[in-house]
């Protein structure tokens, strides 16, 4: 019986220690959930300085929130603007951390989008404020809101016959689902498109003195490519034995706010995961104590049986002791025996 207690007691400690070594430092929160915002046929596009302009808004307590899809021959804009119906303001809603995480067609991820997460300084499943991509080809423009697909001529023609356009966002860590429906886009980009018509001049005839003035027509106001200055990146990282538990943040490395706020975070992670490695280790001593007690009654009880059991047979065997002889069941307490007796076990 003792041997079974002393197995309980090392399966409960191995088991507690293993929890300890398998706790999450990163858990999911279930309650983060998505949004999802969908822009119809019902919201038209429209052309405004030679670029077409599709404008979805969600109500959002005393302000609203816009979300602009901006596209020309050479780019898609997305800009998520507050109280900016427009959508001609840049950096109306300020946002510390936008991260994009989805661009799709019809359901399929743009492969130029796919390009852009390979390639950037750190590659990764998002395309984080500041990244830095090769080329300028995706830029998140880092806190004005405003994220750019520079088009190729593959990405230009899956538009034209796209259905809708997806994006999925994180301008707080929650993700926003935002759809697009890409209706009346193709013909809106054709008028867009066409070319200028020529102006001839009429024929001037000697006769006539007075040389008529044709106005030219102005040209195109060219789109502006915001190309931020690529900006590096550092990163706040916990204790070696808790760099595994705490994942490292990144800030602007010129950035002292950001970094003091990194490093802050960092330390509360560290702080909530020692409490938590205490807490278990309060369990652990608690749980030993109490079997420790378990053992010490275990143990007393089985020193009160063999006890018991001694003086039942201890009387048995001075029954033969007394005729000379010692059967074998008496080997145990040979040794009180009176002086002379030998075992006869086996005779």
């Amino acid at each position: 019986m003792r041997g079974i207690v002393n197995k309980l007691i090392v399966s409960s400690v191995c088991g507690v220690l293993l929890s300890i070594s398998n706790i999450s430092f990163a858990g999911v929160n279930p309650f983060k959930k998505s949004k999802n915002y969908t822009f119809g046929s019902g919201v038209a596009w429209y052309k405004s300085n030679d670029v077409a302009v599709k404008s979805g808004s969600i109500r959002d307590g005393s302000d609203t929130n816009f979300y602009h899809l901006i596209v020309d021959k050479q780019q898609v804009l997305l800009r998520l603007g507050k109280n900016d119906p427009s959508g001609e303001l840049a950096n109306t809603r300020r946002l510390d951390n936008l991260a994009i995480t989805e661009v799709k067609s019809d359901g399929r991820r743009l492969s130029l989008f796919s390009w852009c997460l390979v390639n950037q300084q750190n590659p990764g499943k998002k395309l984080t404020q500041n990244a830095v991509v090769a080329n300028d080809v995706c830029i998140n423009a880092g806190g004005g809101g405003d994220f750019i697909i520079n088009l190729d001529d593959e990405t230009r023609n899956i538009l034209k016959g796209a259905s809708e356009l997806e994006f999925v966002v994180e301008p707080y860590g929650r993700p926003v689902r935002l759809t697009f429906s890409m209706s009346g886009f193709s013909a809106i980009m054709a008028e867009i498109n066409k070319p200028v018509p020529v102006v001839k001049k009429p024929e001037i005839k000697p006769v006539v003195k007075a040389v008529p003035v044709v106005e030219s027509k102005p040209k195109p106001k060219p789109v502006v490519k915001i190309k931020p200055k690529p900006v590096k990146i550092c990163q706040a990282k916990a204790p070696d034995n808790f760099k595994s538990k705490v994942p490292a943040v990144a800030y602007p490395c010129e950035n002292a706010d950001k970094k003091s706020r990194a490093e802050a975070k960092i330390a509360a992670g560290v702080e909530s995961e020692k409490k938590k490695i205490a807490a278990k280790m309060e369990q652990l001593k608690a749980e030993k104590q109490a079997n420790e007690k378990v053992l010490e009654k275990t143990n007393k009880e089985e020193s009160e049986w063999d006890e018991k059991q001694a003086q039942m047979w201890i009387k048995r065997c001075e029954k033969h002791w007394a005729k000379n002889r010692s059967p074998c069941y008496c080997e145990k307490y040979i040794k009180l025996a009176p002086p002379g007796i030998s075992s006869t076990c086996g005779r």
